[in-house]
Order: C-alpha cells, then sequence, then structure tokens
C-alpha cells in the first residue's frame, strides 16, 4: 500500500492512498506563479490543490509511484 502525507491547504496533514488519485496536474512555478499541484481524488474525497515547495515535493512521490509500477 502506497500512501502520500502532506500539509493540507486548509491546515493540518493529510493522508491519501495512491490509488484514491485519479488525475493530477502539475505546473511548475515561474516567476511570482507558484509551484502547484491538483489531485483529483475519487468519489471519497474532494479535490485537493497543492501549492510551492509541498507541490514539488508529492509530484517528486508520485512520479517515483509511476517508475515502480510495473
Amino acid at each position: 500500500m502506497k500512501f502520500i502525507e502532506f500539509t493540507h491547504p486548509e491546515g493540518g496533514r493529510i493522508v491519501v492512498h495512491v490509488d484514491h488519485i485519479t488525475s493530477a496536474h502539475y505546473r511548475p512555478g515561474e516567476g511570482a506563479v507558484k509551484t502547484r499541484l491538483g489531485l483529483d481524488l475519487d468519489h471519497r474525497q474532494n479535490e485537493i490543490v497543492i501549492f510551492g515547495e509541498e507541490a514539488e515535493r508529492i509530484w517528486q512521490l508520485l512520479q517515483k509511484v509511476i517508475d515502480s509500477t510495473p
């Protein structure tokens, strides 16, 4: 089982099982625009948008999961 943990945009921490992520949209930051990662989750949860360094960190974790998927 693979979980990712990150700071929830509204405060606190959240843990999401990667199987509950239906899609992810990553936009690297440029200039005054922050890096952004949007995670669309299955029917159990709403979409989550993460910004800045946390978005970059989670994107890298997701890339590792993708690379390790047979």
